[in-house]
């Protein structure tokens, strides 16, 4: 089946389709059927009339030779003038009759030898009062003359003889005719015969192989209809898979995103609140006031924080279009970020170390969002690194992809919390993670932007050891 007549198919209903599927093979076979009683139809009729052909022959030479014993008889009782020769002519009277009128019945579709059959009636209607006029003639000569013996002149016999004889022939020859004609009959009606019988097995082979081709179509298209369900059911199952999970996750992002504003927010009202109350105290020293509103603003930019990467997570759910992205050299990104977070890993007294290549790396993404990807990485490495450590950035090349790793000799990561360390505000150590600041957003955004690029991004760890993440993206052509 075509592409484009494969695709219309695939867009009717399936209900419709099924119904196609089961009219094929009950098309095909409803088709032959028919063609075979239509074919058997004409095959009875032509058998019927070839027979009845044949009973017109056989009925034709019947009505001959009862004309001939007539003729026979008559013409030995005038010979002889013995009454045992008019037997054949007595028995033929009675035949003949019955002859004409059987061969009136099986020509009756025949108007043509309805034609010719009745000018032979009339012929032997002639011929046998002919007949009859001479026995009667022979019958009264004999009962005069009384003498049964007697022998007959030859020229009278001659006479005699020849008399009725044109009439015989005529007969004889509307006979032919009519029997010719019979023939010629008989001879089409056993071609058409012929024909049809041919044509029955050509119709024969040809519902075998429709019916054949017409099964197998059905069976290809029940098969590719099943895969089509099969397909839609487990594409049904994922989505509502899918659906579920986005649904605890967003019931679960909910209720953590309500939790992370909750306690800024009563911090900020606490100490507002405080504030007021110690401006109405002339007597309040300005410093401890000066705290108060340091730690309201300090929660403020926290908060802003929070609800910055919210918007981000929810703006960038799916791939980044081509439009947005540019061939940009990975090299010269990490080289831009290495001096800030040296200074950053500096003051908690860690130090960072990047390992870059010499040439140029391409790739295609969108600078801004793949710099704030690894930076959350190294955040996240600086933030459970202990002072003392070593963080240490690299890159490499293999296998048409990019990889870029941050490897931290920080606190670790237990193994069961490691498959749920990219999930939206997961935090490992709640008491630890609040005290440096996270809202366990950083390392789900970092995956969000990777997916987007269409790469992917893992994560190795052993407690008390540390961590190491990687980012694999894939290198422009």
């Amino acid at each position: 089946m075509p592409k484009m007549q494969f695709d219309k198919w695939k867009v009717l209903p399936v209900r419709l389709r099924g119904g196609i599927i089961i009219a094929i093979p009950v098309i095909c076979l409803f088709t032959s059927l028919g063609s075979f009683a239509w074919l058997k139809a004409s095959l009875e009729e032509d058998e019927t009339v070839v027979q009845q052909t044949k009973m017109v022959k056989l009925e034709t030479k019947r009505l001959l030779t009862a004309l001939v014993d007539t003729e026979t008889g008559v013409r030995g009782y005038g010979l002889t003038h013995r009454e045992e020769f008019l037997a054949p002519f007595n028995s033929s009277r009675t035949v003949i009759p019955e002859s004409l009128k059987q061969l009136e019945k099986l020509v009756q579709d025949y108007p043509q030898q309805k034609q010719i059959l009745k000018e032979i009636r009339t012929k032997v209607d002639q011929h046998l009062k002919i007949l009859q006029q001479k026995l009667n003639l022979q019958q009264e000569l004999k009962r005069i003359q009384g003498q049964e013996e007697r022998m007959v002149n030859t020229a009278l016999l001659y006479d005699w003889l020849e008399e009725g004889k044109e009439q015989m022939n005529a007969t004889r020859v509307a006979i032919d005719k009519f029997t010719q004609k019979q023939e010629e009959i008989l001879e089409v009606r056993q071609q058409h015969h012929l024909l049809y019988r041919q044509i029955t097995w050509i119709v024969l082979c040809v519902s075998a192989t429709t019916g054949s081709l017409g099964a197998i179509l059905a069976i290809i298209l029940f098969l590719q209809l099943e895969r089509e369900l099969t397909a839609r059911e487990t594409s049904l199952q994922n989505t509502n898979q899918e659906l579920e999970l986005a649904y605890s996750q967003l019931d679960r992002f909910t209720a953590n995103a309500s939790h992370e504003l909750r306690a800024p927010l009563a911090a900020v009202l606490s100490n507002a609140q405080v504030g007021l109350m110690e401006l109405e105290d002339a007597t309040v020293d300005k410093s401890f006031l000066h705290q108060r509103l340091d730690k309201i603003v300090n929660l403020t930019k926290s908060m802003s924080t929070l609800v910055g990467d919210l918007l981000f997570l929810a703006r960038n759910e799916s791939l980044l279009s081509i439009e947005s992205l540019e061939v940009v050299n990975v090299v010269d990104l990490l080289r831009s970020l290495v001096p800030e977070w040296k200074t950053q890993a500096r003051s908690q007294h860690i130090t960072l170390t990047a390992h870059l290549m010499a040439e140029p790396v391409l790739v295609k993404a969108d600078p801004n969002l793949l710099r704030q990807a690894i930076a959350n990485l190294l955040s996240n490495a600086c933030r459970y690194t202990p002072a003392n450590g070593n963080i240490i950035l690299r890159l490499n090349c293999e296998n048409q992809q990019v990889e870029i790793q941050v490897e931290d000799t920080g606190i670790g990561i237990a193994p069961e919390s490691l498959s749920h360390i990219f999930e939206r505000f997961y935090r490992v150590n709640q008491t630890r993670t609040k005290a440096t600041g996270s809202f366990g957003l950083g390392l789900n955004i970092a995956q969000q932007i990777v997916q987007a690029h269409g790469g992917k991004i893992t994560a190795t760890s052993k407690v008390g050891e540390g961590s190491t993440f990687r980012i694999w993206l894939p290198l422009e052509k």
